[in-house]
């Protein structure tokens, strides 16, 4: 089955607390699972960057619904292409809270939130592309 990944940025509504971060990702899980979706969730400075992993048509139907939820504003999608492999297979939904600043690869986390949040490149690369490097090295 061929895959692809959808990589957006949104602005949280309010902060959230770890609570709240927590609860986004059971619920996540439980709902990526049986759809076969898999991804990463970070979230930094009232900002949330996730990629989604799955088949396009589950990923665009996921993707509506992600928009429609009040948590967040000012969704928009950096990347929606065709994947070789799963970058986040080992997961259904990873959390990455960089507020707490303990994240691997913080700095390098923080850099791709803030281009993608101001519409700029990281070296060459888009956010997204720049985000999946990170994590296929």
């Amino acid at each position: 089955m061929s895959i692809n990944q959808l990589v957006y940025i949104s602005q949280a509504v309010r902060k959230m607390s770890l609570e709240d971060l927590n609860a986004i990702q059971r619920v996540a899980k439980a709902n990526n699972e049986p759809i076969d979706v898999t991804g990463s969730l970070f979230y930094n400075g009232g900002w949330f960057l996730q990629v989604l992993e799955g088949p396009a048509a589950t990923l665009d139907q996921l993707y509506r619904k992600i928009e429609g939820d009040p948590r967040h504003k000012n969704s928009r999608v950096l990347y929606n292409e065709p994947a070789a492999f799963r970058t986040f297979g080992r997961w259904s939904m990873n959390m990455t809270n960089l507020d707490n600043r303990q994240a691997d690869k913080y700095d390098q986390l923080v850099e791709v939130i803030d281009a993608a949040r101001t519409n700029r490149k990281v070296g060459a690369a888009t956010p997204a592309v720049a985000l999946l490097r990170l994590f296929n090295s």
